[in-house]
């Protein structure tokens, strides 16, 4: 005989994920003004060691400009990572998911997409354009961390 009010412990867990492939994907414009919002953001953070840096020389300005990437460099990742973007970024509504389950894509991806979001750059844009085709809407970047970036 089973009570009602006890749970089924092999009872497998029901999750809620949303169908990312029918979430209306950010496009061009919209990520271009979300990444001016990302460069903001960590332009913020960086002021202190620019302050550091503008007022010594030598080894202590250099110090505080690696300090300065390597920070920018990890909080971004970070945002990214944990939270699908900037607070900036998110306040716009554009996040940075998985594009198979639609939850955040975690540090490690994160920093792979942001350099690869160099690369995409530094090859006469051809990275960022190539959005414009895929159906997906996905830049290089994107194809490699396997995200998408959806307007919520």
């Amino acid at each position: 005989m089973s009570d009602s009010s006890f749970p089924d412990w092999n009872a497998p867990e029901v999750v809620s994920i949303s169908d990312i492939s029918f979430e209306p994907k950010a496009g061009f414009w919209l990520r271009f003004v979300a990444n001016i919002c990302d460069g903001i953001m960590v332009s913020l953070i960086s002021i202190p060691f620019s302050i550091i840096s503008a007022s010594t020389t030598g080894t202590t300005a250099s110090l505080s400009q690696a300090a300065q990437f390597v920070v920018s460099f990890f909080v971004l990742a970070y945002w990214v990572g944990n939270q699908g973007g900037s607070p900036l970024r998110r306040k716009l509504g554009v996040f940075i998911l998985d594009q198979d389950d639609g939850s955040f894509i975690g540090q490690r991806r994160a920093l792979q997409r942001i350099m690869m979001s160099w690369v995409s750059g530094i090859v006469f844009l051809l990275g960022y354009l190539s959005m414009l085709r895929h159906p997906q809407s996905q830049t290089w970047h994107d194809r490699v961390a396997h995200s998408v970036v959806v307007k919520r």
